[in-house]
């Protein structure tokens, strides 16, 4: 769990160093979104290889699985023998996938620090520092890019959501910015406490100060009278079109499509082409209600990577044309 955080900061950091210097969050992802994609492709690579290798050897293993299809110990024997002699692994295309998803999953936590971030920024500040800060989130058809792109949800994050959320407290800017932690106490948004580590060197308890977000009344009536000049600037008006979602579930959609249109098709792999078939409907369907529930930053990274994907999956399909393997014998 640990490592997890410090390499969801690490990203969150490294983005935050791109538009530090470009001033584009849209480029910020853009950029992100391709080295992230640069470093998974050895991955997709590796997958691609494992299947078409498994694609040559299905007859063979189709005849062992009649040759031995009373004896399933044996059958089991002869096919990891087989396999081993032919340097392939059963697991071979989902091991990389399962190593890239840490990585997915912790450039997912990254967006949600970064947007959670913002929204301080935007609480702390006041007059037209607030406004101009409010404007500079605006992207193409949304008003808030920290938002998601949904025709249900508001341009400013309510009060209960922004107070609840436990990440907060984690972030690295609020760790290294106690003047806008003093901001935050000061208002009674939030409040400082002590917390207890045993050092691993000394065995000694030692006591950090830190700070948690407050959820009472109190916290939410500061909270509203923060975001009450650009409460009443939105009023009435939604943050999106439910556009992005829609790219995002769309594009994943064409690049599983893609991906499975070269798979080799054959009796003998008949159950693995029902699950990819599902995983290609279900993975669309997820990302259309992650990014209708995150922030539309991270919607726009979801889309272009899925359309990254689709340009890789069609380079890929070119290296590595599927594979008709001749069927076994009917005698």
């Amino acid at each position: 769990m640990q490592n997890d955080f410090f390499l969801t900061t690490w990203f969150l950091e490294a983005m935050k160093w791109i538009y530090s210097n470009i001033g584009s969050v849209f480029f910020t992802i853009l950029i992100s979104t391709v080295i992230l994609r640069g470093i998974t492709v050895f991955s997709d690579i590796k997958t691609r290889k494992s299947s078409a290798q498994m694609a040559e050897i299905q007859p063979d293993l189709a005849r062992l699985q009649k040759k031995y299809k009373d004896n399933p110990q044996r059958l089991q024997a002869e096919q990891s023998k087989f396999m081993k002699e032919k340097g392939v692994s059963m697991w071979g295309s989902c091991l990389p996938m399962l190593i890239t998803m840490p990585l997915f999953f912790c450039f997912i936590a990254a967006f949600r620090f970064w947007s959670h971030e913002q929204m301080i920024r935007l609480l702390v500040e006041s007059g037209e520092q607030q406004k101009q800060l409010m404007e500079s989130f605006r992207f193409l058809w949304i008003n808030n890019i920290w938002q998601p792109d949904n025709g249900l949800s508001p341009v400013i994050m309510d009060a209960a959501t922004f107070l609840k959320t436990k990440d907060l407290s984690k972030l690295l800017y609020l760790q290294n910015n106690p003047e806008v932690w003093e901001k935050l106490v000061n208002m009674g948004v939030a409040a400082r406490e002590l917390v207890s580590s045993v050092n691993s060197t000394t065995k000694a308890v030692e006591w950090t100060e830190t700070f948690r977000f407050l959820s009472n009344e109190t916290a939410v009536a500061s909270y509203n009278a923060a975001m009450q000049p650009l409460a009443e600037m939105y009023t009435g008006v939604n943050n999106g079109w439910f556009i992005l979602p829609v790219l995002a579930s769309g594009s994943q959609l064409l690049a599983s499509w893609i991906m499975q249109k070269n798979q080799p098709q054959t009796a003998a792999n008949a159950q693995a082409q029902s699950t990819n078939k599902m995983m290609m409907y279900m993975f669309p369907i997820m990302s259309f209600v992650f990014c209708l529930s995150n922030s539309s930053a991270f919607a726009i990274y979801w889309t272009l990577s899925s359309a990254i994907g689709i340009f890789v999956n069609l380079l890929l399909n070119k290296m590595y044309p599927r594979v008709t393997p001749v069927e076994e014998d009917k005698k």
